[in-house]
């Protein structure tokens, strides 16, 4: 039978200080260090997954909550972004528009005590850019209506004056006028 060889990597205790036992010394201790480094760095990576999965799951819950809430605002976002837009219209509505309380303070000024207004009505034409009042007034006393009439007449903030009708009824004490004048450009 032969002999059995045995293979050994472990220095002789004969030649213990030779250059391959010390570099055979060396790589053990060395490799020993690095495998307890490197399962340390395994057992931490272990560890720190339960850590990084419950951080993961929590930010995960706040951006279904966060996300929730986008789309429950995403109908206000839509109508606040179409009340804007209709702000916006209605500014540049109001911005090409006359002032119509100068319109209304001129006839306040042109009108005598005894005129009373039944209806009034102030339009403003696009296309000429004149500010018209269609009015239907009554009066019970003559002079208060000629009066009217001339102020109105003399008023430099008013171009035109057109009377369309003057009536007193048989039975009725009052004149009843109406009448339609153009504002000028500059009041």
């Amino acid at each position: 039978m032969p002999v059995k060889k045995d293979i050994s990597f472990l220095p002789d205790q004969e030649n213990i200080n030779s250059f391959s036992a010390r570099t055979i010394r060396w790589l053990t201790s060395v490799g020993r260090f690095v495998i307890v480094f490197t399962e340390l760095i395994v057992i931490c990576a272990f560890l720190s997954r339960f850590w990084l999965d419950r951080t993961n799951s929590d930010l995960s819950e706040i951006v279904r909550q966060q996300k929730a809430i986008l789309d429950s605002t995403s109908d206000f976002e839509v109508e606040y972004a179409q009340l804007q837009k209709k702000l916006a219209v209605i500014k540049k509505f109001y911005a090409n528009q006359p002032e119509y309380e100068s319109k209304v303070a001129t006839l306040v000024e042109s009108t005598p005590e005894d005129v009373n207004f039944n209806s009034l009505l102030i339009n403003h034409s696009a296309q000429s850019n004149e500010v018209t009042a269609l009015i239907t007034l009554s009066a019970y006393q003559e002079s208060a209506i000629i009066n009217f009439i001339t102020n109105l007449i003399a008023n430099p903030k008013i171009t035109s004056v057109d009377i369309r009708t003057i009536e007193k009824k048989p039975n009725d004490t009052k004149y009843n006028v109406n009448l339609s004048l153009v504002f000028s450009k500059k009041s």
